[in-house]
Parts: structure tokens; C-alpha cells; sequence
């Protein structure tokens, strides 16, 4: 099957979406497809490997600046220009896909390459992996209408198949889209990186001798840890010398407001800051505890719980059971769920966990099986490739 697959954001990029269409297009490519990436310029910086296997071409891309709308993020731009027009109906012409993929569907290149897999006669899918979300009331209004009336009204609606990532992202579809949009989406779900298993392998790295939770992740208004602090001194009640550990980018104040209110020292909570990946899987595989924070209206389970998950580390967090279907994610068993709004549930369960080491280890263990069972890209694949199946001309 020859894959033309499109994403704004490409590694060396860091974003879920990113590693997401590589680690997508290597599988396929290792599968016996022939894949041809497609992303944007951001500059040399971001040049895609030369030894993925693989093409990967470039489009032009006017930046933007950083824009609080938008979280601040750094690589944003628009591409619909008559030049990446005119390149990437060559590239379709050129190497004649079966089917074009295109990842993330907020930017405007999902309504370019609709337009031309359109015009050009060749289905199209897309992956939706990040809902469309704001904290500010009046601003999530606009921007679901404008979600509605341009990328997915000139995109996502006229997508042969949607890639739905999980229930969550499977229902976004229904709520923004329409009941007929969400009849052509199915739930695949993604998996860490590509060829990384290795590295979250425990070997012989000991625990911390000190109870240790540990949060991973940028700090934003839709992942704020702020009642996972508020937990903290019910835990050291219970356990004194437990500590709290927060690794990644902070962009809010409140988390480090609510630590100086309630007293704790950077002895009990520290904030880490921005973190590099190696030392985040080290931290990931000697804590007790790994508290996967999410606190937007969609909640899902991001590539660092699943980082945790396969380092044997059980993870807390607030989800639905049903993420990925029924009898997968299971409370108790593999996962541990609590209320994220209640620091009494919260701090119930961090104790529970950092009381009991046999608890850790079993759950530890269990979930480490989900990924490497339910999460897995040879697995992820395959279901795509069947999903694909149902698009192709005869």
C-alpha cells in the first residue's frame, strides 16, 4: 500500500502529535508499506532524520507569533499558499498514494489536503488528537464554531475515516461534528514511541528509599496539579517523609501559590521545571507512584502515563474506565482512578499505594501488560491498515 501521510509537527518537533506520525509511519514502513511523510518547515533545527526509512518533504509555513489563544506554542503557523498547493499535488502526483493520512486536524494544511485529496481522487482519513479546548468560557464557544465551520467543516467532514484516539476524542467527534461524522470514526489508539521499548526496561534500578509520587508534564490551565498538592498534607499524615515531585514546563502560578499556602517546603513538593526525557524515565522508574494529571474537559491517557505504565510504575490518575473500550483499563487492577477535583480521594489512594508494596508492584506489573497488549504499534497498525482496507479503490 503506498501512505502519503501529512502532519504539521514532525520529530524532532516535541509533541504527542509529532511522535505520533512518526512512530505511525515507521510501523507502516516496517510493515511493508511504502510511506512518504509530508510536514512544515520550521527551520533546520527541526529537520526531520535523513535515516527514518522513509521520505519526509517540507512545506513553507508563515510563523506566527506565540499567542495565549494558543497556549503559547511555538510552531504555529499557515500554509495554504499556492506554492505548497502547487508542491504537494505534485507529491500526490509524484508518488500516487493508495490513501493519504493527515494528523491533527486544527491546522489549516488538514483543509489543503482535504481540498486536493479531493480533487486528486484519492481517499483520505484524518487522526483527531487534540481536541479543541480553552479555559475561558466565551473563548471555547468561538472556537468550537470556528472548529465547526473551518477545519471541520472543509476538513473533518469530508474525511472518508476519522481516527479517533480514544472514547473521549470518539464522542468530541459526535458533540462537534455530527452523528454522520462520528458513524465514519473508529477508536485507534497510539503507543510511546516507535522502537523506544528498551528504555523503559527497570533492570536492576532501585526505587527511591523515600515514598515518592511523581507528576510529569507541562503546567498549564488543562493540567493543573493543583489538588494533587492540596493532597500533600493529608499524605504526610499518614506518611512524613513522602515527597512530591513535579517535572516540566510551569505556565500558571497557582501550583506553586498552592504549595507556599499550605506550608510545604521543596523538601515535600519540588518543581523540577522543564526536564529532559532521559531524566524524566529515570525519575519514572524509581518513584512509588506516577500521577498522571489532566484537568481539561478531555481527558486521556498521554504518552507519559503509558512511559510509566511500561516502567512497572502504577499510575493514578482521573479517567474513563471505557477509554479504549470495555474490560481494557481496569480500576484497581491495572490503573488506579480518583476524583481530581477531591484531595481527600486523591491522597486516599497515594496512601493506599505508598502504604502497600506488594499493591505497587501488582498494579505496576498489570499495567505494564495493558500497554505492551493494547498499545502496541505493530497492534496500532494493524487495526489501521484494516481501517484503511475499507477506503481503498478496487
Amino acid at each position: 500500500m503506498r501512505i502519503l501521510l501529512i502532519s504539521n509537527w514532525f520529530p524532532p518537533v516535541v509533541s504527542g502529535s509529532s511522535f505520533y506520525a512518526q512512530s505511525l509511519a515507521q510501523t507502516l514502513q516496517a510493515r511493508g508499506h511504502r510511506v512518504t511523510g509530508v510536514t512544515l518547515d520550521w527551520g533546520e533545527e527541526y529537520k526531520p532524520a535523513p535515516d527514518l526509512g522513509f521520505p519526509v518533504h517540507r512545506l513553507s509555513v508563515i510563523r506566527i507569533p506565540k499567542l495565549p489563544i494558543f497556549y503559547n506554542l511555538r510552531l504555529m503557523g499557515f500554509a495554504f499558499t499556492l506554492q505548497n498547493y502547487k508542491r504537494l499535488r505534485l507529491l500526490i502526483r509524484e508518488n500516487r498514494p493508495d490513501i493519504i493520512h493527515y494528523v491533527n486536524h486544527i491546522f489549516d494544511t488538514n483543509l489543503l489536503s482535504t481540498w486536493l485529496a479531493k480533487r486528486e481522487g484519492v481517499p483520505i482519513v484524518g487522526s483527531i488528537t487534540t481536541p479543541i479546548q480553552h479555559e475561558k468560557a466565551w473563548i471555547q464557544h468561538l472556537l468550537t464554531w470556528l472548529d465547526r465551520a473551518t477545519v471541520g467543516w472543509w476538513g473533518v467532514q469530508k474525511w472518508d475515516g476519522i481516527v479517533s484516539l480514544d472514547q473521549q476524542v470518539h464522542d468530541y467527534v459526535g458533540s462537534i461534528y455530527g452523528r454522520k461524522a462520528q458513524a465514519r470514526s473508529t477508536v485507534i489508539p497510539f503507543g510511546v514511541r516507535f522502537g523506544s521499548m528498551e528504555h523503559y526496561e527497570n533492570g536492576a534500578v532501585p526505587k527511591s528509599q523515600r515514598p515518592q509520587i511523581l507528576m510529569v508534564g507541562h503546567m498549564h490551565s488543562f493540567r493543573n496539579p493543583v489538588q494533587l498538592i492540596r493532597a500533600m498534607p493529608h499524605v504526610l499524615k499518614e506518611i512524613p517523609n513522602a515527597r512530591l515531585v513535579l517535572a516540566g514546563r510551569i505556565d500558571i502560578q497557582e501550583p506553586l501559590q498552592a504549595a507556599r499556602h499550605l506550608g510545604l517546603t521543596k523538601d515535600q513538593v519540588e518543581f523540577l521545571g522543564a526536564t529532559a526525557h532521559d531524566k524524566t524515565l529515570q525519575l519514572m522508574k524509581t518513584s512509588q507512584v506516577f500521577a498522571h494529571w489532566l484537568t481539561g474537559p478531555y481527558l486521556a491517557l498521554s504518552t507519559v502515563g503509558m512511559e510509566a505504565m511500561l516502567c512497572g510504575t502504577p499510575v493514578v490518575t482521573d479517567l474513563r474506565e471505557d477509554l479504549f473500550g470495555k474490560g481494557k483499563l481496569k480500576n484497581g487492577e491495572n490503573i488506579i482512578l480518583v476524583n481530581s477535583k477531591d484531595p481527600g480521594s486523591i491522597a486516599a489512594s497515594l496512601i493506599r499505594l505508598l502504604k502497600d508494596e506488594n499493591l505497587c508492584q501488582r498494579i505496576g506489573a498489570a499495567g505494564r501488560r495493558f500497554v505492551q497488549e493494547h498499545l502496541d504499534w505493530n497492534r496500532i497498525a494493524e487495526q489501521m491498515e484494516n481501517f484503511y482496507g475499507q477506503f481503498l479503490k478496487s
